[in-house]
């Protein structure tokens, strides 16, 4: 049962469809691990923790630059060279008293990846670093851990989500494209186009808790699909994504 603080708190929420008192207490009881404290997951992170996820896992290894303060909108001048996820933990804690928020200032890497992703009901990698994507998305199926993944470049941004019975990331990309297609920062970075996909994230984690066990979990969110669009141009589109039967990662035979 909620309390009164948390009615008063996310009234605004419970009076939504699909999720009344009882949704917003899945969310409380629900918790999410977010790779990468940047552009992407300083949103993501932030629209999670004022939504009443219960814990809510940070792991980045980076330090504040002053470049970042453009598009990373949960840093502030004063953060400078700090570690984002100390500065991102007291921010979100401070925030929202009521939650648990747990940092990790390390890379996550192939030797900590299941120990840190097990401990978690849903994944997002907000890290838009091809490298991670594809351990995040390896240590998820291992983990048969649902997890939603997006990137950038420029004013461009994709995201899918993943639950076990879905197409996953190798299923749509099979291999890192060439290292010049790497590098999206040094093209340019949009702040409200990364904005989007944090929030994006944000939201396909809360409806998956929301819709977890229902027959509408599947048509609900980004799965067995890549979204794509282009804020410069208002160019939205789904493109349909079919799991892959010779998958190297997702398949009966990985």
């Amino acid at each position: 049962m909620l309390s009164q603080s948390h009615k008063q708190r996310y009234l605004r929420a419970i009076n939504l469809p699909n999720v009344g008192e009882e949704g917003q207490l899945k969310l409380l009881d629900a918790s999410v691990l977010i790779v990468g404290v940047g552009a992407i997951g300083s949103i993501a992170s932030t629209y999670l923790s004022a939504a009443g996820v219960g814990r809510i896992g940070l792991i980045d290894f980076d330090t504040i630059d002053i470049g970042d303060l453009q598009h990373q909108v949960l840093y502030e001048t004063s953060f400078l060279n700090r570690p984002k996820v100390r500065s991102a933990q007291a921010k979100l804690q401070k925030m929202n008293p009521e939650i648990t928020i747990e940092g990790y200032f390390e890379a996550l890497d192939v030797r900590n990846a299941l120990k840190i992703i097990q401990n978690y009901d849903f994944i997002i990698d907000a890290t838009n670093n091809l490298h991670t994507t594809f351990l995040v998305n390896q240590a998820c199926v291992v983990a048969n851990k649902p997890f939603s993944i997006a990137g950038y470049y420029q004013y461009q941004g994709q995201i899918m989500t993943h639950i076990p019975s879905s197409a996953c990331f190798s299923c749509i990309f099979e291999a890192l494209p060439p290292q010049e297609l790497r590098r999206s920062f040094q093209g340019g970075v949009c702040g409200f186009s990364t904005g989007i996909l944090g929030s994006m994230q944000a939201g396909e984690a809360l409806k998956y808790f929301l819709h977890k066990d229902t027959p509408t979990l599947h048509t609900t969110l980004l799965v067995d699909c890549l979204g794509v669009f282009d804020t410069q141009t208002l160019y939205f589109k789904k493109l349909i994504r079919s799991k892959n039967p010779s998958c190297p990662v997702c398949s009966k035979n990985a």
